[in-house]
């Protein structure tokens, strides 16, 4: 057995190994600084709302989870409900209808906003 062979062949199980960690850490589409959002929530960091759009059905709570520090923000949505300004803590609405529910931190503006889709 020649050297390069022996060094792709100890060298292969080192990179699957990688590749599958990599493969469990998925696209990342809902990880934030604050690790991943848990079905039918959304994170409030540090001037961002993850995921920034939520699909749901008729009658589903959608909890918003505030990791934000020291930095204070709100959920105001369009239709009218609202959370205190906060920097910790939760705030949480049931969608009773079908719709698109926009949302915004009326402290930070269109920047930050996201939507509530409910099928």
């Amino acid at each position: 057995m020649t050297r390069g062979l022996r060094r792709s062949l100890i060298a292969l199980p080192a990179a699957l190994l990688l590749a599958a960690a990599l493969a469990a850490c998925g696209d990342g589409n809902l990880s934030g600084p604050e690790g991943s959002a848990e079905d039918n929530e959304v994170r409030v960091g540090n001037n961002f709302f993850n995921p920034t759009a939520r699909t749901v059905s008729v009658g589903t709570m959608v909890t918003w989870r505030w990791n934000a520090g020291a930095v204070t923000h709100n959920v105001t949505f369009a239709d009218g409900p609202a959370s205190t300004n906060k920097s910790s803590g939760t705030f949480q609405r049931t969608f009773a209808a079908a719709g698109t529910f926009a949302y915004t931190c009326t402290i930070h503006g269109a920047g930050m906003s996201g939507s509530v889709t409910v099928n």
